[in-house]
């Protein structure tokens, strides 16, 4: 990467540094989101069991 001029340099740190934030928070929420799922997963599941033993003992 050529020199940059100082004003310039910090300019683009700051650019580079926001683009890294913006990320980070969307791939913490893309965890969470995940999170979610996974809990809303499992709460269906159980519930289909039982209703399927429901089914099954009538």
């Amino acid at each position: 990467m050529p020199k940059l001029p100082p004003l310039v340099n910090t300019v683009y740190k700051a650019w580079l540094r926001a683009r890294l934030e913006r990320y980070t928070r969307a791939l913490e929420a893309i965890a969470a989101q995940r999170e979610n799922d996974f809990h809303a997963e499992r709460l269906l599941h159980k519930e289909m069991v039982l209703l399927r033993s429901k089914l099954h003992s009538l």
